[in-house]
């Protein structure tokens, strides 16, 4: 099985009801190896952000996740392994 047919199968998928919008999965050397035609397009400077928080987990949470200029709040993940976040709603 690809990494792309990981994302297209299995991540986003749809289990009871409950999907994701966008997944990707990104190498530790900023390399893009599958992700959802969702996924927003994301500057070198975010992907950066993304590295250094597997090597120093927890590093995001002050200042939030960006994604294509988007922030999101990092949620609960796998320190060095899984970082997620959810887009945060602007009242």
């Amino acid at each position: 099985m690809s990494w792309q047919q990981y994302v297209d199968e299995h991540l986003m998928c749809d289990i009871e009801g409950i999907h994701l919008t966008a997944a990707a999965i990104i190498g530790q050397d900023g390399s893009v190896w599958a992700q959802s035609s969702t996924f927003p397009l994301f500057t070198p400077g975010e992907i950066t952000a993304i590295v250094n928080d597997f090597a120093e987990p927890g590093s995001l949470a002050p200042t939030g996740l960006f994604l294509g200029g988007v922030k999101y709040m990092v949620i609960q993940g796998e320190p060095g392994a899984v970082i997620r976040g959810k887009k945060e709603l602007v009242v």
